[in-house]
Parts: C-alpha cells; sequence; structure tokens
C-alpha cells in the first residue's frame, strides 16, 4: 500500500483466524466465551460483526475482553505487512 509515493504498513483483523484456532467457530459461541471469561456482554449482531469485518477502530474494552475470553494478545488479533523499505528521516519533497 502506498501513499504519495510512500509506503504503508498493512494492518490485518485476525480475530477470526484466533477464535477458530480455539474451537470457536461463530458469533454465538464467541459471545458466550466472551460473557463466561471476561464478563463482557455485547449482541450477537456485534460480535458476528467483529468476526465478519475488519474494525475501523476498536474500544479498549473490547480488545481487553477479548484477548481475556481466547487468552490471547493484541499482537494475535492485528497481522501486519510491513513495507521494505521504511526511512525515518525527513520527507523526500520537503
Amino acid at each position: 500500500m502506498t501513499t504519495a509515493g510512500r509506503q504503508q504498513v498493512k494492518i490485518e483483523w485476525q480475530l477470526r483466524q484466533v477464535a477458530a484456532s480455539r474451537g470457536v467457530w461463530d458469533a454465538t459461541q464467541m459471545r458466550a466465551l466472551l460473557s463466561r471469561r471476561a464478563g463482557f456482554e455485547l449482541s450477537l449482531q456485534s460480535v458476528n460483526v467483529l468476526l465478519k469485518k475488519e474494525p475501523a477502530q476498536v474500544k479498549m474494552a473490547t480488545l481487553q475482553a477479548l484477548c481475556t475470553a481466547l487468552e490471547c494478545t493484541p499482537n494475535e488479533l492485528f497481522g501486519f505487512d510491513a513495507p521494505h523499505r521504511v526511512s525515518l528521516g525527513e520527507p523526500d519533497d520537503v
């Protein structure tokens, strides 16, 4: 991915893969796990959206509950594809 000639890190939401690796296959199971392990209540529709779509943002409380319920870290929920070349210097077009 590039923006104005610069490469950006692509972040991918990997909740579905992490859940599946722990035997959680659908929103009903995920909702029950969130409630039982984390004491966190979300509607079935909200859980379904989290499983099926990459969110534009994730609330900290939701992220903490997902990590608690799935016994994982945020690093497992977010995958990334780093650009090949990253410069921390001044932009070329200054």
